[in-house]
């Protein structure tokens, strides 16, 4: 079974990826490098991106029988929404989206900002301001949204991951049928492992923004904060799952429309 481990970048998607990782390896599904090609070439970590209905095909096929996790950032578009829900059902594949507080993920980025200038580093360069930051972030929320809309696939927050991995493990085993080497699967992912550490703190935005730069990211991720900070998604996610599925019904009724009018045309001559 391929574990898809999908989070908005500087999430802690790396680290539930890496923590899952270490939770298959220790119930004796080697964590094999797949081939170049259906994974990202060159990639240190089985990434994929960007994400097709034929790259996963292509994945799936590279998995074959194994367990293994595979990490992306990809979007996806609505005909792969409703497949990935399918081989979800078939029991093919396993989704997991990892997610934070936006406020928090824009102080992470300016770290990575910070820290990429110093060294050099292209990635996260640009991100000199909250402004960038905020931009980059709003740039991924309906893609991440769509990801969490998913029926079947497990969420898990940063927080649960970073500071109470003994709740994320009940929850990852219960999702997978798994039972693991605990403290195995801790050691892996958060000594061993590289996961992109900043400062690895809880709620920075309360501390570490102004009142105007609190109020403004408030305004910018307010149904993100509303939703999955504040509140349990489960109610807006599944009106989000019926938005997709309607959007994608109504595409497939025009395909099939245009697709059969040429013959009836030539029916007509």
């Amino acid at each position: 079974m391929l574990v898809l481990c999908y989070g908005l970048t500087k999430s802690g998607s790396t680290l539930a990826f890496e923590l899952i990782k270490g939770m298959l390896d220790g119930a004796g599904h080697n964590q094999d490098r797949l081939p170049d090609g259906p994974i990202n070439p060159g990639h240190r970590i089985n990434y994929v991106q960007p994400l097709t209905r034929k790259r996963l095909n292509e994945v799936l096929a590279a998995v074959g029988d194994r367990w293994i996790a595979v990490k992306t950032h990809s979007g996806i578009a609505d005909p792969l929404f409703t497949y990935v829900e399918k081989l979800q059902v078939e029991g093919r594949l396993q989704l997991v989206v990892s997610y934070r507080d936006p406020r928090d993920i824009c102080l992470s980025m300016l770290d990575a900002g910070e820290a990429a200038r110093a060294s050099g580093a292209k990635e996260f360069s640009e991100v000199t301001d909250l402004a960038v930051a905020a931009t980059r972030v709003s740039e991924q929320i309906e893609k991440f949204f769509k990801w969490a809309a998913v029926r079947g696939a497990l969420l898990l927050h940063y927080e649960t991951v970073a500071f109470d991995p003994e709740t994320a493990i009940d929850r990852i085993e219960s999702c997978l049928g798994l039972h693991v080497d605990r403290e195995r699967a801790k050691q892996y992912a958060f000594e061993e492992a590289f996961t992109q550490k900043n400062k690895a703190r809880r709620d920075r935005f309360l501390n570490e923004l102004t009142v105007e730069q609190k109020v403004a990211l408030d305004r910018t991720f307010a149904t993100f904060i509303s939703n999955f900070i504040d509140n349990d998604p489960c109610k807006w996610l599944a009106e989000k799952r019926l938005e997709i599925a309607q959007r994608e019904a109504l595409r497939l009724a025009s395909d099939g429309t245009t697709a059969h009018r040429p013959a009836v045309r030539a029916n007509k001559r």
